[in-house]
């Protein structure tokens, strides 16, 4: 659950909220095109990645350690699709090279990794939480943001010793199943 919605005093806050806003929808006041239901959730579908922090794919990152290594992630393609029963697939395709120093980078094939799980939706935030048995060993639980046909998630990776933090916005696409 999202940290704002936590413990006793988020409670507390939240029904103080509920109730100043409820009497003045019950008397007739309509609400904000751009409210979110508390109930809504993002449409089952596949949405899919064309950029990473704004730039477009394939986005490669390279960093090197204090010994001159050189290390190479190239994300490709990421399609994550919202099933019944809150559920969720991630299929991420990507390339991961490593090189000494002086060494040119070689060409690695493409990887692609599944990852299954569930997802919990409150308001506009939604959190993935994958399921160790099912291609989420190790991973941690992912929350993000959803509003009509876009979902964004930021997520920290690994580079070698460098830790990045990479912001993912997916776009629904109805070509994919």
């Amino acid at each position: 659950m999202p940290r704002f919605f936590s413990g006793r005093l988020g409670l507390v806050a939240l029904a103080m909220t509920a109730a100043l806003v409820t009497p003045m929808y019950a008397q007739g006041a309509k609400a904000p095109a751009s409210a979110t239901p508390a109930n809504a959730e993002p449409r089952q579908a596949s949405y899919v990645s064309s950029r990473l922090n704004d730039k477009p794919l394939p986005v490669t990152d390279r960093a090197s350690d204090d010994k001159g290594v050189q290390y190479v992630i190239e994300f490709d393609e990421l399609i994550l699709t919202i099933l019944p029963k809150h559920e969720f697939r991630a299929a991420l395709k990507y390339k991961q090279t490593l090189a000494s120093k002086g060494s040119t980078i070689g060409r690695e094939p493409l990887q692609k990794m599944n990852v299954y799980g569930t997802w919990v939706a409150v308001g506009t935030s939604i959190r993935f939480i994958p399921d160790p048995k099912r291609g989420g060993e190790g991973l941690r639980i992912l929350d993000g943001t959803f509003a009509g046909d876009r979902i964004n998630v930021p997520f920290d990776y690994r580079n070698g010793s460098v830790q990045r933090r990479a912001n993912v916005v997916l776009i629904k696409d109805d070509k994919i199943f």
